[in-house]
């Protein structure tokens, strides 16, 4: 799970780390102190942050829990970070460990807070793309049904009538019982929305349904199969 940070209910989780045997009650004293003063600031500044400093459990098994519950952003922090005035900080969206980021004591704040601005875009992002390479414009209706049954969403020219939405369900349908279907579901297309961007609108000369008659009210409009 990989939550967006504007979403998450915990944006941040702090885990503190390099706590061994050999390590002094001093340093483990320090470490304490320094990671309820993160948190302190962190929270006064508005980010939903949690300190798991629960010591029943390994930081590794505290870094897959709070994966698993999709936190966008973990900060470690440990002895020698403490000494170099530094944490660091794992993205969520980002499975690579040696990508993690380095954050500065005295800017903790700005570091996190533009850490987390760069998952949510980067998350806005890839889903951008990936609905863009999911979404067809056509103004035919025999390339509607062969997008449709790819896994794809059609952008077409509809007037927006119940008869025709109805046939277009039907029909859509029926094209797909003798077909191969991106994940298997063969129900009709339904309409989803009519995109408000200009870059998705342009003029309609006729709806998809090649029997309609209305002309007045033709928008582009989304169609897709609802899984």
């Amino acid at each position: 799970l990989g939550l967006a940070a504007n979403a998450a209910g915990i944006q941040v989780v702090m885990v503190p780390v390099g706590i061994k045997a050999t390590s002094t009650e001093e340093e483990k004293k320090t470490l304490a102190q320094v990671s309820k003063d993160y948190e302190k600031k962190l929270s006064d500044a508005g980010i939903r942050v949690l300190l798991d400093d629960d010591n029943s459990v390994s930081p590794g098994w505290k870094f897959n829990q709070w994966e698993m519950k999709g936190v966008p952003l973990r900060i470690e922090l440990g002895p020698m970070d403490i000494s170099k005035g530094q944490f660091m900080m794992a993205k969520r969206n980002v499975l690579d460990p040696k990508e993690k980021v380095v954050g500065k004591h005295e800017s903790i704040v700005e570091d996190v807070k533009r850490t987390l601005q760069e998952i949510h875009d980067q998350l806005y992002s890839k889903s951008l793309a990936e609905r863009d390479n999911r979404m067809a414009s056509i103004d035919k209706w025999e390339d509607f049904s062969p997008n449709l049954n790819a896994g794809k969403m059609v952008l077409v020219p509809f007037c927006g009538e119940p008869e025709c939405e109805e046939w277009i369900k039907e029909k859509s349908k029926e094209e797909a019982q003798e077909v191969e279907v991106a994940g298997g579901l063969k129900m009709g297309a339904k309409s989803l929305c009519v995109p408000h961007e200009v870059k998705y609108q342009k003029k309609c000369v006729q709806c998809i349904f090649p029997g309609c008659q209305h002309y007045d009210q033709l928008r582009m409009t989304l169609f897709g199969r609802s899984y």
